[in-house]
């Protein structure tokens, strides 16, 4: 049967630990009917080998391996990744995060074929690794109402990905890849390291983003770019990037015309608009910010689940 699914693991200067657990998570799935691509992004050491040699003594086969020649981010890295996928859809994951548990690739198979969605994403069990391995509260987007597949809000999806700053991890996204490839592209040499801010593009482009709402994958809280504090100053940059680049896409647009206003924008004849816009339309007072900042995420997770891939990963 031709598989219509890439797992699509995006690498920079891999923990091997941490790697070989990701990989570990792929072959407790209870199907092989999914490709592997490994994407590195200039890394001293990148384990092709290693990780070939162990996806297939577990029946994983036909691995493809990308590596770029020199550190690009991952946005590069992804997109240079994808010439290597051949399926109509890709799930992106890195190392330190994991699928679930063994029926996920089966089950999102099962929805891909169900309802043929562009874009999509479930929930998250983010975990912690240190002291020992275990679930801890966070989950992304605070607001999952506007996804609802019932009664989609495009309107408020798109003020809430840019105004609320309200995101949605890209660990366990699954996208088209042409989609993907597109977004990323018009992305490349701007924004560095967030391929996730593709979702805000597909908001103003008013593609529909498909929310599930079973668990797909563990998401290492404190170890990547968005959750380690120091780098969330450079995420503050990317953002700025991103906002800038659709601000140029479509510069018609009104809630990006308020984005673009509101983040980042220090011209001084601008700033009495950005003093408005933040005190009429996102103010912190808001409803919708009172709330978000009084959230206590959920506590996601089985952890015998997440402990069966570490026990996994340190065996042959």
């Amino acid at each position: 049967m031709e598989k219509i699914l890439t797992v699509l693991v995006a690498q920079y200067r891999p923990d091997a630990a941490a790697l070989r657990r990701t990989l570990a998570s792929l072959v407790l799935q209870d199907t092989r009917d999914f490709a592997v691509v490994l994407a590195d992004d200039g890394s001293p050491q990148n384990y092709f080998a290693e990780s070939t040699a162990y996806l297939a003594a577990h029946g994983i086969t036909g691995v493809q391996a990308a590596a770029m020649p020199q550190n690009g981010g991952t946005v590069c890295n992804i997109l240079h990744a994808l010439q290597k996928v051949t399926t109509r859809w890709v799930l992106t994951i890195s190392p330190g995060d994991y699928l679930y548990d063994a029926g996920t690739v089966r089950w999102w198979l099962e929805r891909l074929q169900a309802d043929a969605p562009r874009v999509a994403f479930a929930r998250q069990a983010y975990y912690t690794a240190q002291p020992d391995p275990a679930p801890v509260p966070g989950e992304t987007p605070f607001d999952r109402s506007p996804y609802d597949p019932t009664r989609y809000d495009g309107a408020a999806i798109k003020r809430n990905l840019l105004l609320y700053d309200d995101g949605i991890s890209g660990c366990g996204m699954v996208y088209e890849r042409d989609l993907l490839t597109e977004a990323l592209q018009t992305m490349a040499g701007q924004v560095r390291l967030a391929e996730d801010f593709s979702l805000r593009l597909f908001a103003v482009q008013g593609v529909r983003i498909q929310r599930y709402d079973r668990l797909t994958s563990w998401y290492e809280y404190g170890g990547g770019v968005s959750t380690n504090e120091t780098a969330r100053q450079r995420m503050a940059a990317e953002w700025r990037a991103m906002v800038e680049l659709l601000h140029r896409q479509y510069p018609k647009d009104r809630t990006v015309r308020l984005a673009y206003a509101y983040f980042f924008n220090d011209r001084h004849k601008s700033r009495l608009v950005r003093g408005l816009v933040g005190r009429l339309i996102v103010p912190q007072n808001a409803p919708f910010k009172k709330a978000q900042r009084a959230w206590q995420p959920p506590n996601n997770g089985d952890a015998a689940l997440l402990r069966r891939i570490y026990d996994t990963a340190v065996q042959p």
